[in-house]
């Protein structure tokens, strides 16, 4: 079983219908992105939007909110019509609820509202994308008003130093609060110093669960794979039959089964509930 925490295909501009055939009867659930920031729609469109029907479980959520076409006190009628698995705040960049990675500022305020609207809610807030100052005011405004966090689709910063990737201290604070962290299958944020196009393997996939397992504990790793939202995955990890592979190399670095399954599903729908 694999609980994918991010996919974007639903905003991939390719035939979603075509694409999830492939995956039909397969052990999973995935959690599709609707990545806003290439949408820019608004609240009724984001609310319209909907899964094709597959033949696994899979759910919904809001990536990059600030994008959304709507104003803040809005939030509150989009969470509860769309109930999204959860909402992160920014993509990369700076936007009307705070600085996105590569933008150092804080959240604003009307990203303060929108984290107690997500609070009020009961949908986690993911802290991806955000740049490291906006990050830390992140957390805190969830510790104030009791938000619970996660990362769906990142790295380790300290095997690869990508702006995306958390450090360990970040890891530590999200573990902390007993969240959540998605390793990306995006060779970028894998190895660092790859020029666009070129790639690493799945070991790299899987040092980095290691990494993240290490710090912040087995039961805070799982899947992100941001398939769909990145050009290139690494060689061996192209969908979801080849986590058999992660299995495998993770097994070699001293892994049992059961925390193999934990980091591939159980922690995910653990979090969820």
């Amino acid at each position: 079983m694999v609980y994918d925490l991010h996919n974007d295909l639903l905003t991939a501009g390719i035939p979603a219908v075509e694409a999830l055939k492939k995956y039909d009867d397969a052990p999973l659930h995935v959690v599709f992105a609707v990545w806003t920031s290439v949408l820019k729609p608004s609240l009724r469109q984001l609310c319209d939007m909907h899964i094709p029907e597959c033949g696994f479980s899979a759910s919904v959520a809001v990536e990059d909110l600030g994008s959304v076409k709507c104003e803040t006190e809005e939030y509150e009628q989009l969470f509860a019509e769309m109930r999204p698995t959860y909402v992160s705040l920014t993509w990369n960049g700076e936007n009307p609820l705070g600085g996105g990675c590569g933008y150092e500022s804080p959240l604003t305020e009307k990203g303060k509202t929108a984290v107690a609207m997500l609070a009020k809610a009961g949908i986690p807030l993911d802290l991806s994308h955000l740049s490291d100052k906006a990050f830390y005011s992140a957390l805190e405004e969830a510790d104030k008003r009791g938000a619970r966090v996660l990362v769906t689709h990142t790295a380790a910063r300290a095997l690869c130093s990508h702006p995306r990737n958390l450090t360990d201290e970040m890891a530590r604070e999200i573990a902390a609060r007993n969240g959540l962290i998605g390793v990306a299958a995006v060779p970028n944020f894998l190895e660092h110093g790859l020029s666009y196009g070129e790639n690493c393997d799945v070991n790299k996939y899987a040092d980095h669960i290691m990494h993240l397992c290490s710090v912040a504990g087995a039961n805070r790793a799982a899947v992100g794979t941001d398939y769909y939202g990145t050009a290139y995955t690494p060689t061996g990890l192209e969908n979801y039959k080849d986590f058999d592979k992660v299995a495998d190399a993770l097994a070699r670095r001293g892994l049992n089964g059961k925390e193999i399954k934990n980091i591939f599903y159980e922690n995910a729908r653990n979090f969820m509930r």
